[in-house]
């Protein structure tokens, strides 16, 4: 009886071990909004993949990520905190990410790209702002991406929270009354500007 219980004993440390280290992921599939250069392209469809890990941290990987005629493969980073708020979940991270596929961009970038990310999951979908620099020989472009579309509840803590915008302008630059349907650009109190998709 001694020995099964020792038995018992073992399996139960042994799959407490594995429950600790356990990860999850989730994967979203929406359009994905690009501009280069603040010039709008049409909406493609993505992937992105949110994987948690047993730290507390988690990867934000965008899938066969291509811009223009620029195919780059995944774009992954790594080390991200998610902060609760309510039914939300906010990622946020501004440095390097990783390009480790074979594609000739991002070869030619050193398998890395300097990336801004915001990011919020609510209610199963994922919203994400993704600026990335791109360099290549004495040319820089800018790449701006929009995955998905901000929830209402984000968009209403926006406007409520200490955040709220102090101008709204379209994609052309006018000035708007309120968030608009389509892309709007809101500069907030504080000098922030975020593009919000409705």
């Amino acid at each position: 009886m001694k020995k099964f219980f020792m038995t018992l004993a073992v399996a139960a440390t042994a799959f407490m071990a594995t429950t600790a280290n356990a990860q999850t992921t989730e994967q979203f599939t929406d359009k994905l909004a690009i501009s280069l250069n603040d010039v709008p392209q049409d909406p493609v469809d993505a992937t992105v993949e949110l994987e948690h890990k047993a730290d507390g941290t988690s990867t934000f990987m965008l899938k066969d990520f291509t811009f223009g005629i620029f195919e780059v493969g995944d774009v992954i980073v790594e080390g991200i905190k998610g902060v609760k708020n309510g039914d939300a979940t906010t990622y946020d991270f501004d440095g390097i990410a990783k390009l480790p596929s074979d594609k000739a961009v991002a070869e030619a970038l050193g398998h890395q790209v300097p990336l801004k990310l915001h990011s919020v999951v609510e209610g199963g979908k994922l919203y994400a702002e993704i600026s990335l620099p791109v360099t290549m020989g004495e040319a820089t472009l800018k790449v701006d991406c929009v995955f998905g579309k901000k929830s209402e509840t984000a968009i209403n803590g926006v406007v409520a929270g200490k955040t709220a915008p102090a101008a709204v302008f379209n994609a052309t630059g006018a000035r708007q009354n309120g968030l608009q349907k389509g892309l709007n650009i809101v500069r907030t109190a504080d000098g922030k500007t975020v593009k919000v998709l409705k």
